[in-house]
């Protein structure tokens, strides 16, 4: 029971976090959702170039 606690702390933080800094949070997930699908698509590209 004690880690469905802090897990619920965790999530209230959070909430709390995003309502502070909302701009800040959003330009990071942006940042990163960014940098994951271009490693993606460089990766498979690369991937492809390199069976050719």
């Amino acid at each position: 029971m004690s880690w469905q606690l802090y897990l619920l702390l965790a999530l209230a933080l959070l909430v709390i976090m995003a309502f502070k800094i909302t701009k800040v949070l959003a330009i990071i997930i942006l940042l990163s959702v960014l940098i994951v699908f271009l490693v993606a698509y460089f990766s498979k590209k690369g991937g492809k170039s390199d069976k050719a």
